[in-house]
């Protein structure tokens, strides 16, 4: 394969998705492009073009798939927004904040057809089984956490498998399918599988040292809103592990709780060493993502593979 240029191929997904989201309904186009202008990482895209390095061709599937993925999870982002009524996302109003709850979910339901109508030409009917099912365990990952919100009595164990279905599930299908459609081999596709939950996993986790060590400017959302949602993550489960006294302060945590309760839960994490100790839980999922790199059989792809894992672990935003 020709020599990748992932800013190119960026931009090329770029345009698809804006292309993507146009609609006859005036409404629905304005609601999508609010959160497509808004920016974003591209994380998904990104890894489907890498994985498909790994098999025979670049191909349209390969595009079909990376626009998809962007777009369903576009969806994913609407809906949360709904279900934890957050007023911004990466710095603007969300889309129920800025219209209402009713035009949020329907343009989340939008945005989700829009990314199955973009793999509709794909022939393969796995690619389509895979897809539909890793959708489903997002919406039962979206389900434990709204059922967990609150919850003090959940284990690290708990949080791992959420954070599996609601965020690692779409990395690890863009590396997986990215690989299928390209005619990659099944040991490069099962490894390429593995290599996206890793690095889905470590995602999450620096999503979540960064609610408590970032800015509101870079976060585009107050420091701290997972815990004011009521969303206990790895941080806050490690340290009411080692800390009885901190573990009392979030067992009486509750929607009604006044800011300060919160904001001291907040101060507590930021000086405490499970911030730390986090981090080595993320750097343990990317380095073995980066072990199962080192199997593949493209020598020239794996730096630019490797660059981008070692980018997002060591993400400030």
């Amino acid at each position: 394969m020709a020599k990748l240029n992932m800013n190119s191929e960026i931009k090329k997904i770029e345009k698809q998705l804006e292309q993507s989201i146009k609609s006859n309904d005036s409404v629905l186009e304005a609601a999508s492009y609010h959160l497509f202008s808004s920016g974003g990482k591209r994380v998904r895209p990104a890894f489907v073009i890498l994985s498909s390095q790994f098999g025979k061709s670049m191909n349209d599937d390969v595009y079909r798939v990376a626009v998809a993925l962007e777009l369903i999870h576009m969806a994913t982002l609407v809906h949360d927004d709904v279900i934890d009524k957050s007023d911004k996302r990466r710095g603007r109003l969300t889309i129920a904040k800025k219209w209402d709850q009713h035009t949020a979910i329907l343009t989340g339901n939008f945005l989700l057809a829009r990314g199955l109508e973009h793999i509709s030409n794909i022939e393969a009917n796995h690619v389509h089984s895979v897809i539909s099912s890793a959708i489903v365990e997002v919406c039962r990952g979206e389900l434990y956490q709204f059922q967990d919100q609150f919850n003090s009595a959940q284990t690290i164990t708990n949080y791992l498998r959420r954070i599996n279905r609601k965020t690692a599930l779409l990395i690890q299908l863009s590396t997986e399918v990215g690989a299928i459609t390209s005619g990659a081999d099944a040991k490069t596709v099962h490894n390429l599988k593995m290599i996206g939950h890793y690095i889905g996993m470590s995602f999450q986790i620096v999503d979540d040292i960064l609610d408590f060590t970032s800015t509101e400017k870079k976060l585009g959302k107050p420091v701290g809103s997972d815990l004011m949602n009521g969303h206990l993550t790895l941080p806050v489960l490690l340290e009411m592990r080692q800390n009885e006294s901190f573990k009392k302060q979030i067992e009486q945590l509750n929607p009604n709780s006044s800011r300060e309760s919160f904001e001291s839960c907040i101060r507590q994490i930021q000086n405490s060493e499970s911030i730390q100790q986090s981090q080595e839980i993320s750097d343990r999922y990317l380095e073995k993502a980066l072990r199962l790199i080192d199997k593949l059989e493209n020598e020239d792809s794996k730096p630019l593979f490797k660059k981008l894992i070692k980018k997002v672990g060591k993400r400030n935003v």
